[in-house]
């Protein structure tokens, strides 16, 4: 059996027979290092379900020694290196942690294990695994002079290597770094002043997703009577992930030693942020009413008028309750104290649901780079649940593209100038992530070339499908086609189906289409648009509940393949393209776009029975939330005109009423004074004098506020006119109107049949 079919019988768990078959393969090669490394897999995974003592014993008769194979025949193989540290240092630590502490690596065998370390840090690439096995050795041997001196070597190389990489050394010097002062304060061979001191110098630039280490940094400084140093440590431990109920009971407990501080005359303004903020988020756990720290402020505003803290959690406390006009006071002040985002940002909401006012301009923030960031996503989530017109959404979207400007500005000052304490949650990815909502936002303001320049940087920092949904449709909106075919390829190149949201990769593959229609790169375009389409037109027919949230990215996807095949019968005769979409209308009568273009492509044939069929479709079919008023308007409009050519006049005379003020806030004034003429030649055969001269002035006025002269629309308003009048029996003001039609050169025929055939008005009109 070959090594491919060895292994997949290791992926589909059948492990047993794997080892087994794998075993008579060495009989036979029994230098296959391929084979060699499976069997040590191999034989850890089936040992290590029954546990991690059984694991033990498996490591030491099989994992090692398969490995130490390896390495006879190829001393540098970085994969056999790696494993044969890693699977014993890893048994050796979880069975010292559930209390049955077995050793892999002693007194008698530490060169050995010393030596692969070694072999690993020899390779560049993989220098910081052999520096992590090495000191993992040394503390499990407990020699502290050796661990040290490894300690000190892995922090200088990290410096080093990684000098061009903030990211990097900041998370591989925390982490040894830690291990120093654990080993220094555990072993006391530094005094605690001078642990305290190394605390101190190296604090700004530690970062740890590990939050116990913020406890027991902040506890060994504290126990060293440095207590602002503490407090330094817990202020960098409030801003970061707090979700574990470990982190939390740590930091109610520092709560409360910097209460029973202050009330022995303690002071630091950070002191107060730090108890009002666990106040307003740990109220219960701290066995304090919810508006506690809002009583608090209150009070410290009383005794400490200049200080920020209290005027910040005051305001937002205020502003959460819905008392703006207080609420914009106190941010004002705590803005004026100390210019932060946060309390900026609250601010700006306040005065916008108090006044209806928006900020003209966005100061110049000194905060961190996530911070920023984590503004603008605010100022995001504000936006979007606002009932407002577009112009004050874009006005608030002015706000967000400058504070993510100024985060991706931060952003770069952190990692390329080494500004700002570092931070554990501001990494590069959160950088991407801020590239990403930058780019998103300036492709609202139509500068699409420039999000696609942004979106391309985020994903050198970091990799995520939607950095790459971002860059692919700033490029396909910007019409950069040659950009977005290069953009959807590497999406393809990471990403398949299974790996990334449907409906997601299904915009995706829409795109790509679209590239091969505008590039010419495809040797069928209509073959391949087709079989997506009706991929996705399938989809529905089997999902018919899809989330209105799902179905806008489902929609653009099949909005994106309908227009490829659009442009692909632009140029074929009525008829072809009438027989095409119904078929597809027949095979698919859920769909809204076959019935769009029957609608259209009758009215050009002028067949009003199928305008009017596929019109009311098309609005049954397009859910409610994607039919903008512009398509809703002129769909209603094909429907009335359909009435009329049918001589359904009451059926379009009641329609026009219904929908007439929602059109005409919708359609331009050429578009509506066509709908306005429809609505009074309804009217006119149903004898509504009023309406029809009603409208009609309405009519005029348009032509008159725009600047239009009299032409055929104008004439059919007016006939229509003379014609109610004259059938409501005023033959007079009947007369005057289809004179001035008259009055117009190359009148139309039936002008001149009204001329002839109305009778004229008696003697005595002009008396009355």
């Amino acid at each position: 059996m070959n090594y491919e079919e060895l292994e997949q019988l290791f992926y589909a768990n059948e492990i047993e027979a794997c080892i087994a078959e794998g075993e008579k393969a060495l009989g036979s090669s029994p230098n296959d290092l391929d084979v060699l490394f499976l069997m040590a897999v191999a034989h850890h995974d089936l040992a290590y379900r029954e546990g991690h003592e059984e694991a033990y014993a498996s490591i030491q008769q099989y994992v090692i020694p398969y490995l130490r194979r390896i390495l006879a025949l190829d001393p540098s193989n970085n994969k056999a290196l790696y494993n044969i540290l890693s699977y014993p240092l890893g048994n050796e630590y979880v069975l010292w942690q559930i209390a049955r502490p077995q050793k892999h690596i002693t007194e008698e065998n530490k060169d050995e294990f010393i030596a692969y370390a070694r072999a690993l840090i020899a390779q560049p690439e993989s220098a910081p695994y052999g520096f992590d096995f090495l000191v993992k050795i040394y503390e499990s041997l407990g020699e502290r002079e050796h661990l040290l001196a490894t300690i000190e070597r892995g922090i200088a190389f990290f410096r080093e290597t990684f000098a061009d990489n903030r990211d990097l050394m900041d998370k591989n010097v925390s982490y040894f770094w830690l291990k120093k002062i654990y080993m220094l304060d555990f072993s006391k061979i530094a005094t605690g002043g001078e642990i305290v001191k190394m605390i101190a110098d190296q604090i700004e630039h530690y970062v740890s997703n590990n939050n116990q280490s913020y406890l027991d940094l902040a506890e060994i400084a504290y126990e060293n009577q440095a207590v602002d140093l503490s407090l330094k440590i817990m202020m960098k431990l409030i801003e970061g992930d707090n979700s574990d109920h470990t982190t939390q009971e740590g930091l109610v407990k520092w709560y409360h030693r910097f209460e029973r501080l202050i009330n022995q005359s303690y002071s630091n303004p950070d002191v107060y942020y730090y108890q009002m903020i666990i106040e307003r988020n740990y109220a219960e756990k701290i066995g304090k009413e919810e508006d506690f720290y809002f009583r608090h402020a209150g009070a410290l505003m009383q005794s400490n008028p200049n200080e920020y803290a209290s005027f910040h959690f005051a305001g937002t406390y205020l502003y959460e309750h819905g008392d703006y006009l207080e609420a914009i006071k106190l941010l004002d002040k705590a803005c004026t104290l100390h210019l932060n985002v946060l309390s900026w940002r609250r601010q700006v909401e306040a005065k916008f649901l108090a006044h209806q006012l928006i900020s003209s301009s966005v100061p110049t923030f000194t905060d961190k780079p996530r911070d920023l960031y984590n503004a603008g996503v605010d100022i995001a989530n504000f936006i979007s649940g606002l009932h407002v017109d577009e112009e004050t959404r874009m006005e608030f979207r002015k706000i967000e593209l400058a504070i993510y400007k100024q985060a991706y500005d931060a952003f770069h000052r952190y990692f390329d100038d080494w500004e700002f304490e570092s931070d554990t949650l501001g990494d590069r990815h959160n950088m991407a992530m801020n590239c990403n909502n930058y780019a998103i936002v300036l492709a609202a303001f139509k500068r699409y070339a420039d999000a696609a320049e942004i979106a391309q940087e985020g994903l050198q920092y970091s990799e995520f499908a939607e950095l790459h949904n971002t860059l692919v449709d700033s490029l396909m909106k910007g019409e950069d086609y040659e950009g977005a075919n290069v953009a959807i390829h590497n999406f393809f190149s990471v990403y398949n189906e299974d790996m990334v949201y449907y409906y997601n990769y299904i915009q995706h593959r829409a795109s790509q289409i679209v590239v091969h229609d505008k590039l010419g790169l495809s040797e069928d375009i209509k073959a391949e648009a087709e079989e997506l389409l009706f991929e996705i037109y399938g989809h529905y027919n089997e999902n018919p509940d899809i989330s209105d949230y799902d179905f806008r990215d489902f929609e653009y996807a099949k909005n994106l393949v309908e227009g490829v095949l659009f442009t692909y019968f632009a140029d074929e005769p009525n008829e072809v393209r009438r027989a095409y979409y119904a078929e597809l209308a027949s095979r698919f009568p859920d769909e809204a776009n076959p019935q769009y273009h029957l609608m259209q492509i009758n009215n050009e044939a002028e067949n009003y029975v199928e305008v009017n069929k596929a019109a009311r479709l098309y609005m049954e079919n397009k859910r409610s939330f994607l039919l903008n008023d512009f398509d809703k308007a002129k769909t209603i409009y094909m429907i009335v005109k359909s009435h009329f050519q049918l001589a359904q006049y009451r059926e379009g005379a009641a329609m026009f009423e219904d929908y007439n003020q929602f059109v005409g806030q919708t359609l331009e004034s050429s578009e509506y004074s066509l709908w306005l003429s429809y609505g009074i030649q309804l009217h006119d055969k149903l004898n509504n004098k009023v309406l029809v001269t009603q409208y009609t002035d309405q009519f005029q006025a348009i032509y008159d506020q725009e600047g239009w002269g009299y032409d055929d629309l104008s004439e059919d308003v007016y006939l229509a006119k003379a014609h109610t009048l004259y059938q409501s029996g005023d033959l007079k003001d009947a007369h005057r109107t289809l004179n001035y039609v008259l009055s117009f050169d190359n009148p139309s025929a039936l002008a001149t049949e009204y001329k002839n055939s109305w009778k004229k008005p008696g003697l005595f009109s002009k008396f009355f």
